[in-house]
């Protein structure tokens, strides 16, 4: 039997020079500290255990209400009842509201001897804790008190006609609410101009100011103010002062229901006819909520005064319609106002109608 010999093949190693030295040692550090990034963020996760066995991890949410949100890699953001909870490890800190209206900042962490939530930097024991006892995580300011949240919108349309027949007309309208834990601002309020061929046809606006402090997590008291202006309906100024109670039935980014009731001081200055005053009756709503997964939101709102006297005087203020998000706030709306007033000056019509479609933009 023959033997065939075999060539061991021999590697030698040559040092890189100094000059290709220096400019891989600063790329070796950075693709170092890349690689400890990467394992950290792999590695540092939240787990929340079902009660029926399943585990989730990703990121601690928010948890309002009865829900958690859960940040995930593979399925993006998901909601998690929170009555199928059974236990939570969160590998960073979250700022959390107990039942008892405390302030907690820490660790959420399961031991033998249930939850427990840790200190940040020194890892011992802050507070003892059930997850029923738990009624915020990572809630916003305005909710534990410490500070307001500003929400809003602003839409303007308009046209330009020129030739056979020249027209203008610009329509505005907005809406900003600043909410706190006890209490709310709000300012709302709309333009409308026209003109036909140099002559005004349209020349009226509403602003509408109000306070609401909240007794309890649905009930509040108002007061506001609303000053209008129609030229052609011989309003000068028409200045209403309104104090009442309101209900809120839903609060929330999806869904918003008010009811208010109370008494109103009118002042009614006109141009030409004799100027009045007098108590009414209010009521109002306010409504708004979202479809479709946020494609389009619905929203309505009217309030009514009603003057008890010979003969009654009836005022109605309603805007319905619909706002059509784009991207970074901007969106389209298209809604439909009607004012009515069942006594105006000089036999005058007693509706206003507009159809209004317009661009705008909104921020929470």
């Amino acid at each position: 039997m023959s033997v065939i010999p075999v060539r061991q093949a021999v590697t030698t190693f040559t040092p890189p020079s100094p000059r290709a030295q220096l400019y891989w040692q600063p790329v070796s550090y950075i693709l170092m500290a890349v690689w400890c990034l990467l394992c950290l963020s792999t590695a540092s996760a939240d787990t929340v255990w079902l009660k029926n066995g399943d585990k989730i991890s990703g990121t601690l949410g928010v948890k309002l209400a009865n829900k958690l949100t859960m940040k995930t890699s593979y399925a993006d953001e998901i909601k998690i009842n929170w009555h199928e909870i059974d236990r939570i490890d969160a590998d960073h800190a979250v700022l959390m509201q107990l039942a008892d209206g405390s302030i907690v900042k820490g660790q959420l962490r399961y031991t033998e001897a249930g939850q427990v939530i840790l200190d940040e930097d020194s890892n011992t024991p802050l507070v003892d804790t059930a997850l029923d006892e738990i009624r915020y995580i990572n809630p916003s300011r305005d909710l534990i008190g410490e500070g307001y949240v500003w929400t809003g919108n602003l839409s303007l349309g308009g046209a330009l006609n020129s030739g056979n027949s020249t027209n203008r007309n610009l329509q505005f309208n907005g809406e900003s609410v600043l909410r706190g834990l006890e209490d709310r601002y709000t300012v709302q309020g709309f333009y409308y101009w026209a003109e036909d061929s140099g002559e005004q046809t349209q020349n009226n606006g509403r602003v509408r100011g109000q306070y609401d402090r909240f007794f309890s997590k649905k009930w509040y008291g108002y007061v506001n103010t609303v000053q209008e202006k129609d030229r052609f309906r011989d309003i000068r100024l028409r200045s209403t002062y309104s104090l009442g109670n309101g209900y809120q039935f839903y609060e929330g980014d999806k869904r918003n229901l008010s009811l208010e009731g109370g008494l109103s001081f009118i002042r009614q200055d006109y141009l030409q006819a004799a100027d009045e005053s007098h108590v009414a009756l209010r009521w109002a709503v306010n409504y708004n909520q979202y479809l479709f997964e946020h494609f389009m939101q619905a929203f309505h709102r009217h309030e009514v005064l009603v003057t008890p006297r010979n003969p009654s005087q009836v005022l109605l203020y309603s805007s319905t319609g619909l706002r059509f998000p784009f991207i970074f706030g901007l969106s389209a709306s298209t809604q439909v106002d009607y004012n009515y007033d069942s006594r105006p000056v000089d036999d005058r019509r007693k509706g206003d109608t507009r159809a209004l479609f317009t661009l705008g933009y909104s921020w929470k």
